[in-house]
């Protein structure tokens, strides 16, 4: 999809802030508030911009501990594969799953209360889930950077 400078200009203002009314968004974009309008419309009926979210602080909600779990398969079988998927996206502590290249298969963002907790979710649900071979736990100390927004090039 082709952004022109309009474009990206109404991105950048809902990337700062995404309840921004349409009528400070059109003042940031140069434009009036009926172009902004049909833009919206059009960024997400192509699916560019697929939602609105808030941005929640994990901490504040009892999740003090950010994890990485790097998950191997046993084998790469269509049913391991889609049990695997599966039971990741219903565990509500897994906020992120990617399939990876490299000696793993799997990179898994995991927000726990506590260590203790981040044990449990590690060894009685994923470790636990069929076609899991093994696990690794890497445990974030510190948070350098952390942006919801993406470059407008």
């Amino acid at each position: 999809m082709q952004l022109d400078d309009f474009d990206r200009r109404i991105i950048g203002a809902l990337q700062e802030d995404a309840r921004m009314p349409v009528a400070q968004i059109a003042e940031r974009a140069a434009l009036s508030a009926t172009p902004v309008s049909r833009r919206l419309k059009r960024l997400e009926d192509e699916g560019l911009i697929r939602g609105y979210a808030p941005v929640l602080d994990a901490r504040k909600l009892g999740f003090a501990l950010d994890a990485y779990v790097l998950v191997n398969l046993d084998a790469h079988s269509d049913a391991n594969i889609a049990g695997f998927e599966q039971a990741i996206a219903e565990n509500p502590y897994v906020i992120a799953c990617h399939a990876v290249t490299g000696e793993r298969d799997y990179l898994l963002h995991v927000i726990a209360r506590d260590v203790e907790h981040l044990g449990q979710i590690t060894l009685k649900s994923i470790v636990r889930i069929k076609g899991v071979r093994d696990v690794q736990s890497v445990i974030v100390l510190d948070t350098i950077k952390r942006s919801p927004a993406l470059p407008l090039e």
